[in-house]
C-alpha cells in the first residue's frame, strides 16, 4: 500500500503544478506486480450564492470602526460605531498637590491660585492610522455615556443593539464635527515623523470634577484600584457613533480619556509653581470595545443570481454548495481538488472599497466557533486563499481534506441514527455549504499567521458565480 500511496500522492502534485494546463490525459492506471490503482482526473462544479453574513461573525479586533459610506454605485451605506470601556491602573496615583493648599479642599482652592485658568478639563481622544473615503468629507461624532457595562463572558456580534447600554433618548455627552483631513492639528504638528493623528472631544467639565473628587476622597479612593472597579463605580464607558455626514471610516486603535488638572509644584528654585498634569483612563484591547457594524440596501445584491457578492464588513458573503457526492464516493477516494473563485470587474469610483486580500473558506457550522476561538486555519475545515492581481482569483489548491472531512461526518450520522442521506440532509441543512469571509492574518515575530480576525476595512468584490456554476478540479484514485 506504500506504493500506492506514493503513486496517488505524486499524481497529485503533478495535478496540482500543472494545474493551467489540460487535466484529461491525467485519468488512466498503473499496474503494480499485484495492484491496480486506477486514477482519474476530472471536473465538477459547485453552486454559489450572495448570503447577508452571519450573526456569529464575532468581531475580535483590537481596532474599532467609525464613521458612514454610501457607496456610488449601489447605494448600499454602511454605518459604524463602538461601544468600549474605560480601564484604569491599579492603584492609581495622582500629584500629593490635590489634596488641598493651606486651608482649602480641592476644588475650592483652584478659585485663586490658578488665575482664572481653568483648573481641571477632561477630553476624549480618538487616536487612528488609517481612515477611508474622503479626506475633506466631514462627519458629526457623537459621545455617549454607557449605562450597562459589557459582560466579558458573554459573546457580542456586529449586529448587537447599543440602545442596550446607553440612553438612545439623552442627548450626547459631547459631539464634535471632523474629516479625514484632520484640521484639529496644525500643518507643523502633522508633518512631523512621530505624528499619531486623533480625534479630540472636549467632554463636560463635570467628568474631570468627579474624577479627582473621588480620587481625594479617602472613602472612595478603592475606585481606582483596577479597571474593574473604576467601571463599576465612576464610569462604564462610551458609545462612540456618526449621526451625520457620509463618506468617511475612521480606524480607531485606541480610546482615550484623559483628564488635565492644575496642581502646585516646586520650581528650581524650590518656590511653589503651577504645574499642568494628565491622567488617562484607556480603552483598549485589555479592556471590551464591541465594534456596532450596520448595513442597509443591500437587496439588489442578495437578489443578483448573474454573480456572487462580498461586501464587508458584516455585510454580504459568498455561499458555496460544495457537491460532495460528485467529487466523493465509497469506490474513490479524493487525492485532490482544486477550487479557483474568479473575479469580475466592476466599475471604478474614486472611493471604491478595495478587494479583499485573504478570503477564508470554511464550513458555515464552524463559523462560530472559528472567530470565538480567535483560531488559526486548520487546512481541513478551514483554508486561506490570497488575492492574485495578475489574474483576478483566489486558488484553494487542494480541498480534499475538506471533502473527505464533510464525506465523513455524513457517513457516521448515518450509522449513528440508522438513516439515510435523505433524512442527514433533512437534519443537517448546511452539511454541504461553504462560506468564503474576508479575514486579517494576526502574525508573530517571524510575520507568521497564527489567528485570523475578521477583516474591517471596507472591501467590496464581484464573484463569478451565480447562475455560472464554480469549477473543481479532482484527481480520484480506486484500488
Amino acid at each position: 500500500m506504500n506504493f500506492k500511496a506514493t503513486v496517488c500522492s505524486l499524481l497529485a502534485v503533478l495535478f496540482l503544478i500543472s494545474c493551467d494546463e489540460e487535466t484529461s490525459g491525467l485519468g488512466g492506471s498503473l499496474t503494480p506486480a499485484d495492484d491496480v490503482i486506477t486514477v482519474t482526473a476530472d471536473s465538477c462544479f459547485a453552486s454559489s450564492r450572495t448570503v447577508l453574513s452571519p450573526d456569529s461573525l464575532i468581531v475580535m479586533n483590537t481596532k474599532c470602526s467609525l464613521g458612514r459610506f454610501t457607496e456610488q454605485g449601489s447605494g448600499a451605506l454602511y454605518e459604524a460605531g463602538y461601544l468600549t470601556q474605560i480601564g484604569c491602573m491599579e492603584n492609581l496615583f495622582l500629584a500629593d498637590s490635590l489634596y488641598g493648599i493651606g486651608n482649602s479642599v480641592f476644588p475650592q482652592w483652584f478659585d485663586s491660585a490658578v488665575a482664572g485658568q481653568k483648573p481641571y478639563y477632561a477630553n476624549l481622544k480618538l487616536y487612528y492610522t488609517n481612515y477611508f473615503g474622503d479626506p475633506s468629507n466631514p462627519i458629526k461624532i457623537e459621545v455617549y455615556p454607557l449605562n450597562r457595562m459589557l459582560d466579558e463572558w458573554t459573546p457580542y456580534y456586529p449586529n448587537t443593539d447599543p440602545s442596550l447600554f446607553y440612553d438612545a433618548s439623552a442627548e450626547p455627552l459631547a459631539s464634535i464635527t471632523v474629516s479625514g483631513l484632520n484640521l484639529q492639528d496644525n500643518d507643523s504638528l502633522r508633518s512631523t515623523s512621530s505624528y499619531y493623528p486623533s480625534i479630540t472631544i472636549p467632554l463636560s467639565d463635570s467628568i474631570a470634577k468627579t474624577i479627582l473628587e473621588s480620587y481625594i476622597n479617602p472613602e472612595t479612593r478603592h475606585y481606582f484600584a483596577d479597571s474593574k472597579s473604576f467601571m463599576e463605580n465612576l464610569f462604564k464607558g462610551f458609545y462612540i457613533r456618526c449621526s451625520q455626514g457620509d463618506g468617511t471610516i475612521f480606524y480607531i486603535d485606541r480610546t482615550i480619556l484623559e483628564v488635565n488638572f492644575k496642581c502646585i509644584g516646586l520650581d528650581d528654585d524650590d518656590e511653589p509653581a503651577m504645574e499642568s498634569l494628565m491622567a488617562e483612563f484607556a480603552g483598549n484591547s485589555e479592556v471590551l470595545q464591541l465594534n456596532v457594524l450596520k448595513w442597509t440596501g443591500l437587496d439588489n445584491e442578495l437578489a443578483d443570481n448573474t454573480c456572487t457578492w462580498i461586501r464587508s464588513p458584516f455585510g454580504v458573503l459568498t455561499e458555496i454548495s460544495l457537491p460532495i457526492d460528485d467529487m466523493r464516493d465509497r469506490e474513490y477516494v479524493l487525492n485532490a481538488a482544486q477550487l479557483r473563485i474568479s473575479t469580475a470587474v466592476t466599475p471604478a469610483n474614486e472611493y471604491k472599497p478595495s478587494i479583499p486580500t485573504y478570503l477564508l473558506l470554511i464550513r458555515k457550522e464552524r463559523i462560530n466557533e472559528f472567530f470565538s476561538k480567535n483560531s488559526n486555519v486548520d487546512n481541513t475545515e478551514s483554508y486561506i486563499a490570497t488575492y492574485s492581481s495578475k489574474y483576478g482569483t483566489y486558488t484553494y489548491e487542494n480541498i480534499a481534506a475538506m471533502v473527505e472531512k464533510i464525506y465523513s461526518d455524513r457517513e457516521d450520522w448515518i450509522d449513528q441514527f440508522n438513516g439515510d442521506n435523505a433524512a442527514f440532509e433533512s437534519a443537517n441543512p448546511d452539511w454541504n455549504k461553504v462560506y468564503l469571509i474576508p479575514v486579517s492574518p494576526v502574525l508573530d515575530s517571524r510575520s507568521s499567521a497564527i489567528s485570523y480576525n475578521l477583516d474591517l476595512w471596507m472591501h467590496q468584490v464581484k464573484l463569478i458565480g451565480g447562475d455560472t456554476p464554480i469549477k473543481i478540479k479532482t484527481i480520484r484514485s480506486r484500488f
